[in-house]
């Protein structure tokens, strides 16, 4: 897959910017950011939510894009939900971009290129009603994806109609990777320790060094603290969520540790992720054009 550190622009979903359902102000304030750290965006039309990562094409080469079956079980599942499932046809058409396709089930915010692999929670065996590292689904992975696939383990706390718990087992709100053998990891332990050991097991087994974005401020914020894995990177400037809270400059500092050659940058966006369960890297789709 092509990296985040190899793309060259970033597109946001027209669905933000709108008043009623979206956040314009964060819209606007973000796309003036971007203008001003000299990142290129665009917006991509004919989507049904402002979550772009998760509907849009997978970009494994600058020329090959893989579309595949976007169904997760919290929209599809969820009574009234079924209207914000995106089909990206129009929107790649829109933008010129041609795609290849499989029939596999995936969630685009579930998957991270750690190098070596690409790093996938075990979810997608269950969005694909088959056992837990089903050996036939791994393969068409592998060879869609034409990289070796990592799965970490991920354990369902929630019906998917819940949205106090995560319900999306994305990969991208666990881990980020920084190059080498090295990913950092969110604090996903302030919340399930057994959850995080097995995570953080599971890489190291297959040769990673995992640094957890750990706090130890007075009182941290644990609706919002863990997104900051969440950041968006396009080339050299990563841009990062921040709440306004005292993890926020200890998590700028991991972050300008495991990338020393970016240029880091901020934005508020507490409401977002306190009521939406995501940030800058779900709500972004960044390419190499």
């Amino acid at each position: 897959m092509i990296q985040d550190k190899d793309t060259n622009i970033v597109y946001l979903s027209e669905r933000l910017s709108e008043r009623r359902g979206g956040y314009p102000n964060l819209f606007n304030r973000l796309t003036v950011l971007l203008d001003k750290i000299g990142v290129k965006w665009g917006v991509l039309k004919h989507t049904n939510d402002y979550w772009a990562r998760d509907f849009m094409p997978l970009q494994i080469a600058e020329n090959d894009f893989l579309k595949y079956v976007y169904r997760p079980d919290y929209l599809y599942k969820v009574k009234g939900r079924e209207a914000y499932i995106t089909d990206c046809s129009e929107a790649c058409a829109e933008l010129g971009i041609q795609f290849r396709t499989t029939d596999i089930v995936i969630d685009g915010g579930n998957l991270v290129d750690c190098g070596d692999y690409i790093v996938m929670t075990d979810k997608v065996f269950e969005e694909n009603d088959v056992p837990k590292n089903d050996e036939k689904l791994s393969v068409e992975l592998e060879k869609v994806l034409r990289k070796k696939v990592l799965f970490v383990p991920w354990t369902r706390h929630a019906p998917p109609d819940n949205e106090e718990e995560d319900v999306y087992g994305h990969a991208d709100g666990f881990i980020k990777y920084c190059g080498g053998n090295k990913i950092l990891m969110t604090n996903h332990r302030d919340t399930y320790p057994d959850e995080a050991d097995a995570i953080r097991k599971t890489l190291e087994d297959h040769g990673y060094e995992v640094t957890e974005m750990l706090f130890d401020t007075h009182n941290p914020d644990t609706d919002v603290n863990w997104a900051y894995i969440n950041f968006l990177q396009v080339g050299n400037e990563i841009i990062m969520p921040c709440f306004g809270i005292d993890e926020d400059e200890q998590a700028i500092q991991y972050v300008r540790r495991f990338f020393p050659e970016c240029n880091i940058h901020t934005i508020r966006m507490r409401r977002l992720v306190y009521n939406g369960g995501g940030a800058l890297h779900c709500l972004t789709w960044n390419i190499r054009r």
